[in-house]
């Protein structure tokens, strides 16, 4: 099997260059049943274009997933220079030494006290970041999204080698439960028959056409021919999924086709109460389980 599966976590970085600013662009990407796309930017003030277009290009490359854009300006060279406002923060210094003294205490005002007080209020609003940069903003989403999606195929590999190893598990022991089932209404005929056969000794009114007609009618309801079918035929189409054949959101398909492998596996439980059987089925939907998990990963 060899299909291409894409996990939905991931993580992709770059930056450009806008004259004499670099703007970084991070993608962070987590398991979602959607898409939901969120542009969050602390320090930048993004015109609406540049918000539509990091939006249009990340929904143009992924299918599902929590995804987070962060767009965020890199200090200047040169930009750890603090410019201090010494008479601001005398200012406050001494009106903070005053309500000390008057309320009596003994610590004095430490100079991170006064620079909690000079920041206060003083921060700078957001840069703008204007449509015009656009052109250059979108190479870099476009390269952060490229290093997000190697991520998420190396991931999808591992999940596809694991998935593709489960399938031959349930495979494997969907045959073992179709070999048992075939002896399953012979047996629990000869069973019934014996049993009928006492009784009619002792109760000569029972009928041999009854007695044929009940058999019958057991044998019926122990047949799980059908169920081992359509296990077989939602196996080899899950086979099919694996192999790349889903070119849209396979995980959503996989998480379906295994709800339907896990009613048929109740059904045939329920049909037949054989123990080795019930066991085999139990260890049908633990694997379809740990399968059922890895699909939630998957886009």
């Amino acid at each position: 099997m060899s299909g291409t599966f894409l996990s939905m976590t991931g993580f992709g970085r770059a930056s450009a260059s806008l004259g004499t600013r670099t703007v970084s662009v991070e993608v962070r990407a987590l398991n979602h049943r959607g898409l939901d796309v969120k542009v969050r930017s602390h320090e930048l003030r993004l015109a609406p274009e540049i918000e539509t277009g990091i939006l249009r290009m990340v929904r143009g490359r992924l299918v599902r997933g929590s995804v987070a854009v962060n767009v965020s300006e890199a200090p200047r060279e040169g930009g750890t220079q603090v410019d201090l406002d010494v008479a601001r923060a005398r200012g406050i210094h001494a009106t903070l030494e005053g309500l000390r003294k008057e309320l009596g205490l003994a610590s004095p005002v430490d100079l991170a006290t006064v620079a909690a007080f000079v920041n206060a209020g003083s921060a700078a609003p957001p840069a703008e970041l204007p449509a015009a940069c656009w052109p250059a903003l979108a190479p870099a989403l476009a390269a952060a999204l490229d290093g997000l999606l190697v991520m998420r195929a190396q991931e999808g590999a591992a999940i596809l080698a694991d998935v593709t190893g489960r399938l031959t598990n349930l495979r494997g022991l969907v045959e073992r439960i179709a070999t048992l089932a075939t002896g399953v209404p012979d047996r629990a005929a000869r069973r019934l028959e014996e049993r009928l056969a006492v009784l009619a000794a002792a109760t000569p009114a029972i009928e041999p056409a009854r007695l044929a007609h009940e058999v019958a009618v057991l044998a019926e309801r122990l047949d799980v021919s059908e169920e081992i079918a359509r296990l077989r035929a939602h196996l080899e189409h899950l086979g099919v999924l694996l192999a790349g054949q889903a070119k849209d959101a396979p995980g959503r398909r996989i998480d379906f086709l295994a709800q339907e492998i896990a009613r048929e596996f109740n059904t045939l439980g329920g049909k037949i109460q054989d123990a080795a059987i019930a066991a085999l089925v139990i260890d049908g939907k633990a694997e379809l389980e740990k399968l059922r998990e890895q699909a939630q990963n998957i886009e």
